[in-house]
């Protein structure tokens, strides 16, 4: 990643669902929990529960680092380079308890630590955290090879209990916990892969009540997700489900797995060759996100040996046969025209990205040729051959990563130019910020839904009008109300109107200024500015790269109310009477001096 180029103040992205969780960061450091921002959505808030949205477990994490610091983009940037060191450590707790020899444990480890998903997954940034699973993935294991997680009463024929005193049990309840509070896609991946465990033990044992233990464990799993997004269906009871969360069942094909992209090399790949191939595959339907999948050459390997090891089982070696059947389940409800399709028409199309099982696959693959690597170390007997054999995976850590990982802008962040912007950005906000009392008020445009909606003109990334609220301390800004209530459809309705009227209608609801993104506009919003500056009589505030301009309502706001205030003023007492009214006594006015004091307490009257 070049960190030596790094300023850890400036985010390692800024884009896209970065800028989302970037949102959530700050508003649970500083308004306590990420569930509801005052400071976005104005003048109601923004509602992150209207919808599934963010992953509790590593917030944990995130709410740790913020103890020591306030700065959103230094919190995010340090908790994103503390996930490669905790996939390093779990990977090997997992090798190391089935007491994989070192080399191959640290080979796979690293290689798992340092795929290519981990980089992709740096704006989602919560599927980068994928630490957990390789712990999960050893509870799993646990169930196919029939480690008793249950006992029966009465020798065999009573109902099952739980063994609470085992370190198995606990150690498994323990990370299903964690894994259920890391969003839905790795409970759901864990929870279909303790089933298919379930099935398989049973297969081999020839007992049905091998499924006991996974069903509980699923049920457990299922149990932490509900919990965890309870706050969205209490919300969803109450208001109504948000058009934010739809999904429909081609998602599922348009962004399944594809076995190509498992074992074709990253795209801008160090080898020009390779590079090349894989832009030729890029022509082709269907590539999107799932482009993240590829598992490398060495994973690449162990995953067509697993392919291979599940038509052609052998009784040693158990540990691949089970992960051949994981792997091969894996891949069935992955790939696209696979299981998770029939999921989505049958169940629910909600799960719609499948090609994520992909780093799954990727650690059933690398576990594959660390046991080969392990086996062949163990078979040799020469004490000089040992140490010689050390050389290949050595040799193949180095080769791994460098055929993982490339220069381009996924893997080494372009710190320049995010460091103009994201400080252009700030000036411009700051300036706004001087400009206004505290707790202001502000419109942005164009009008832009929360939280997903089509390109507008160049903006094409979603959450553009994010970065504002990133930059700012005491401003609330428009952006972030949930699509179809009532706060949203008020929005879009008065960004439609007129010039005058939109004027007219933001200063009555109390916004103070409006914020335009120059980028949303055909035309640059050219026309949109000649329009504010005739009707406000004074030019914009404009940012260092020019794709953001502000205009400050407060006068215009001040004109408004005073106008406001005669014209109700004059309806209520009419002309002529003002006009006795300020010049009779009061002992002598009709109208009695409490009506004297109402008018002369008016800004509208002191001059």
């Amino acid at each position: 990643m070049k960190l030596w180029r790094a300023d850890l103040r400036i985010p390692f992205t800024y884009f896209g669902d970065a800028l989302y969780y970037s949102v959530a960061t700050k508003g649970a450091i500083e308004q306590g929990w990420w569930f509801h921002n005052s400071s976005l959505g104005a003048p109601n808030g923004l509602k992150f529960e209207a919808f599934p949205a963010i992953d509790n477990f590593p917030f944990l994490l995130i709410k740790a680092i913020s103890i020591f610091n306030s700065d959103q983009a230094l919190t995010l940037n340090l908790f994103y380079l503390l996930t490669f060191p905790l996939t390093t450590l779990t990977s090997l707790y997992f090798f190391r308890y089935f007491k994989f020899s070192y080399g191959p444990s640290i080979l796979a480890s690293l290689l798992y630590t340092f795929l290519p998903y981990h980089f992709f997954r740096s704006y989602h940034l919560f599927l980068a955290a994928y630490y957990p699973l390789p712990l999960m993935i050893l509870v799993i294991l646990w169930v196919c090879a029939g480690v008793p997680l249950m006992v029966d009463y009465r020798e065999n024929r009573g109902w099952p209990k739980l063994r609470w005193r085992s370190f198995e049990v606990i150690f498994s309840f323990v990370v299903c916990a964690i894994v259920g509070s890391c969003g839905i896609y790795y409970p759901f991946f864990s929870c279909f892969l303790l089933l298919v465990a379930g099935i398989w033990a049973g297969v081999q044992q020839r007992n049905i009540r091998a499924l006991m233990a996974p069903i509980v464990l699923i049920s457990f799993i299922s149990a932490v997700v509900l919990l965890n997004h309870l706050p969205t269906i209490m919300y969803q009871q109450t208001h109504g489900t948000s058009a934010a969360g739809g999904r429909s069942v081609a998602d599922a094909e348009t962004m399944g797995l594809k076995i190509t992209q498992l074992v074709l090399p990253i795209g801008g790949h160090r080898v020009t060759a390779l590079g090349a191939l894989k832009y030729r595959y890029d022509m082709v339907p269907l590539v999107n996100e799932n482009d993240t999948a590829s598992l490398g050459i060495v994973g690449s390997i162990g995953f067509l040996v697993l392919l291979f090891r599940l038509f052609h089982k052998k009784a040693h070696h158990s540990i691949l046969n089970h992960l051949s059947v994981l792997n091969g389940s894996a891949l069935l409800l992955g790939t696209i025209g696979g299981f998770g399709a029939l999921f989505a028409l049958f169940i629910s199309p909600q799960i719609r990205a499948y090609n994520r099982i992909s780093v799954f696959i990727a650690f059933f693959s690398l576990v594959a040729v660390a046991q080969i690597l392990d086996t062949f170390y163990k078979n040799l007997k020469d004490r000089r051959a040992r140490l010689t054999y050390f050389l290949i995976p050595s040799a193949l850590i180095v080769a791994g990563v460098f055929d993982q990982t490339s220069t381009t802008f996924f893997f080494v962040p372009e710190y320049d130019n995010i460091k103009n912007e994201y400080q252009s950005d700030s000036d411009f906000v700051h300036g706004i910020e001087a400009s206004l009392p505290p707790r202001a008020m502000i419109f942005q445009l164009p009008y832009i839904a929360f939280p997903a909606n089509a390109p507008v003109n160049k903006m094409v990334q979603d959450h553009e009008h994010f970065k504002a609220y990133l930059h700012s301390k005491a401003l609330r800004w428009s952006y972030g109300a949930t699509i179809g209530e009532k706060d949203d459809l008020w929005q879009k309705e008065v960004a439609a109107k007129p010039v005058g009227d939109l004027v007219q209608e933001i200063s009555r609801a109390g916004f103070l200024g409006i914020y335009i993104n120059r980028d949303g506009y055909a035309d640059g919003a050219i026309a949109l500015e000649a329009e504010l500056t005739a009707l406000l009589g004074a030019k914009p505030a404009v940012s260092r790269k020019a794709n953001l301009i502000f205009f400050n309502l407060m006068e215009y706001n001040n004109h408004l109310k005073g106008s406001q205030q005669l014209s109700e003023a004059r309806n209520y007492f009419g002309a002529s009477k003002l006009v006795k009214t300020f010049s009779d006594p009061p002992r002598q006015c009709s109208y009695g001096p409490g009506y004297l004091r109402r008018l002369r307490t008016r800004a509208a009257f002191d001059t």
